[in-house]
């Protein structure tokens, strides 16, 4: 999916495809000058790599999360979160459940938004919101995958994974 982003350049709009532009100011010239971010590829995890990696589920399933559901604060603010280190608390529910609170910073442990795998696979995610417990969405582990592969390169990928860093619960 492309996106179609309009920026205004000095009063004049110009439009771009796939891309985001961020503009630096020169202290020479005071000109702005754009530094473009974007995608190198598509990215090219896999299930199965998630099923080795907590940190790598952590990532893809932080990610969608992120971007499926905007309407919840927390939620919101995971992306922004991931680009610094990350504590996770890993917390066995039941014997096919584990549950991952995403710590938020400057937030409370106990109210942090958190995902549960279920099933005898773990292919099965549940998002929560962490203030209520409450049961936010339900997606398979390979439509979120799709998603933040669709969206992220393996690249942006790792580069999340790297920092996260998981904590069991007491």
């Amino acid at each position: 999916m492309k996106t179609f982003t309009k920026l205004l350049i000095g009063g004049t709009a110009v439009a771009g495809i796939g891309v985001a532009a961020v503009y630096h100011q020169n202290p020479n010239t005071q000109l702005p000058i754009p530094t473009v971010t974007k995608k190198t590829s598509d990215g090219t995890t896999t299930v199965d790599q998630t099923k080795t990696n907590e940190e790598l589920a952590t990532t893809v399933i932080g990610l969608y999360g992120a971007n499926q559901l905007k309407d919840y604060s927390d939620w919101h603010m995971v992306e922004k979160n991931f680009k610094q280190p990350t504590d996770l608390v890993k917390i066995p529910v039941d014997q096919n459940t584990m549950a991952y609170r995403i710590i938020i910073k400057d937030r409370n442990e106990h109210s942090a938004p958190y995902y549960q795998l279920s099933g005898q696979n773990h292919n099965q995610v549940e998002f929560f919101d962490g203030y209520n417990n409450k049961l936010l969405a339900k997606s398979d582990l390979e439509t979120i995958i799709k998603y933040v592969n669709a969206h992220y390169s393996d690249e942006q990928q790792k580069e999340i994974a790297t920092q996260l860093k998981i904590k069991y619960a007491n």
